[in-house]
Order: C-alpha cells, then structure tokens, then sequence
C-alpha cells in the first residue's frame, strides 16, 4: 500500500494516526448532537443569515427567469450582469441535467423550486430551525 520509500514505522504510525482521528471524529459524532441539543444560540443567528440569503437567491432566479423572455438584452452588461453573474454557475450545470423544454429554459425555475424548498424546510414557520426555536424558548 505504501511505497517502498516510505519506512514501515513511518507508515504504520500514519496509520495509527488515522485510526486516532477515525475514533475522535466518531466520538465528536455522537458527543455533539447532545451539545447542540443544549447550547441553541446559533440558531437565531443562523436564521437571520440564511433567510435573507435564501430569499436573495429565489428572487435572483425569478429575476433570471424574467430576462430569459427577452433575448435582446446582453446579461453581459450593466444592471443585467448584477443578475446573471451570480447565478450563471448554478444554471449552467442544471442545464445539462435539466435541458430546454421547447426552447425555454426552466433551469432558474428548478433553481426557485430548490431553493423555496430550503426556506421552507428551514426557517418557515413549521421549519426545522424554527421548531427548534421554539423548544429552546419553552
């Protein structure tokens, strides 16, 4: 397994290390959870980034999806690359997966879909933060 430059006591002491870190990060796997059920202060933080942000994003998408029904304008340019720069990496691999359907481009549609889902999921009012929240409070 390993090369013959590396001394057997060498590699057996990476070895040992690695099996070291596997322990540790199993033992921090099963240690945290009950940490996290404790300490919820990161939640409310977490929830004031991550909302705004998700948010941010849909109406990137919608604003996206708008600009494709007009072809004339270059997303190259000034307002519109405020729009297209962000999201052009996320779309062009869902075009791959996801591709035109007569000729229209629904990959900032998934995109809205996506991320409406993680809002919801997360910080609406039945979201996962949100609930944990509110056991917090309790």
């Amino acid at each position: 397994v390993y090369p013959a430059s590396v001394p057997m006591d060498e590699a057996r002491g990476q070895s040992a290390s690695a099996l070291a870190l596997g322990v540790g990060l199993a033992v921090m796997g099963v240690a945290e959870p009950a940490l996290a059920a404790e300490d919820v202060s990161w939640i409310a933080p977490t929830k004031l980034v991550l909302q705004p942000l998700l948010t941010l994003g849909t109406v990137a998408f919608v604003l996206r999806t708008v600009l494709s029904w007009f072809p004339k304008y270059d997303l190259k340019e000034l307002p519109w690359s405020v729009v297209a720069a962000p999201t052009e990496p996320f779309l062009k691999p869902t075009r791959m997966v996801v591709p035109p359907v007569a000729g229209v481009d629904i990959s900032p549609i998934v995109w809205v879909g996506i991320l409406s889902f993680f809002s919801e999921i997360l910080c609406g009012p039945q979201g996962l933060l949100t609930i944990m929240q509110k056991k917090a409070d309790m």
